[in-house]
């Protein structure tokens, strides 16, 4: 049997906590069941022991080193690292994310993705894709809300991409919600625009827990 997937959820700059049951008991329950393992990690230098880190929200921003480390853990020691924006760029989040997602070919845009048909509770800023093109095994269609455009500047990888009724602020038909940075090594870099698409609220929508589990289990 492989070893359990170890995951780093960060407190280190402010995240969102997935201690907070209020917004992430179901995926910790989910995740456990799954054999995955999450903690909640403080100190930043801890969080590289881990197979995947997540920085859900972070509102602090990165030092320099921080940036370099996480380009180490990726590149050199092949970790996964996730990167959780928000739209309009909320308490500055868009642009902190950028700030290491840029190293990798990409970043959020400080603005929104809406859709008003494919949407859940006539909400447009709960866009509903089936561009799933990636971790996709057993998944359709999931809600993405409240998230930020990504834009990619490199070769990536397309996770998530919205319908053709999908748009931004700006008018962008099909704007990329999630995308990775693949490394030969086997490491990996991925931008989500949005941080709530596995709070408890989302991840009982569509495929959403599907989508997610396969995400955070990866081609270990």
């Amino acid at each position: 049997m492989p070893d359990a997937v170890r995951i780093a959820w960060s407190s280190t700059h402010q995240e969102f906590l997935i201690t907070d049951s209020y917004y992430f008991s179901i995926l910790a329950k989910e995740s456990q069941k799954q054999g995955l393992i999450i903690e909640e990690i403080s100190e930043f230098p801890d969080l590289f022991s881990y197979d995947v880190i997540v920085f859900n929200y972070p509102e602090q921003p990165f030092t320099e080193e921080e940036i370099n480390q996480i380009k180490r853990a990726v590149t050199e020691e092949h970790k996964r690292v996730i990167f959780a924006a928000h739209f309009q760029n909320k308490d500055n989040v868009a642009y902190i994310c950028s700030q290491v997602a840029q190293h990798f070919g990409m970043r959020a845009y400080p603005g929104e993705v809406m859709d008003r048909e494919n949407c859940l509770m006539d909400d447009p800023y709960m866009v509903v894709t089936s561009n799933v093109l990636a971790y996709n095994e057993g998944v359709q269609k999931v809600v993405f809300p409240y998230a930020a455009p990504i834009e990619v500047c490199g070769p990536a990888r397309i996770i998530l991409r919205g319908m053709p009724t999908t748009c931004t602020k700006e008018g962008q038909a099909f704007p990329v919600l999630m995308a990775e940075k693949v490394l030969a090594g086997g490491g990996s870099f991925i931008l989500s625009g949005s941080c709530v698409f596995w709070d408890n609220f989302s991840i009982v929508q569509l495929d959403n827990l599907k989508f997610i589990l396969n995400l955070l289990k990866g081609p270990f």
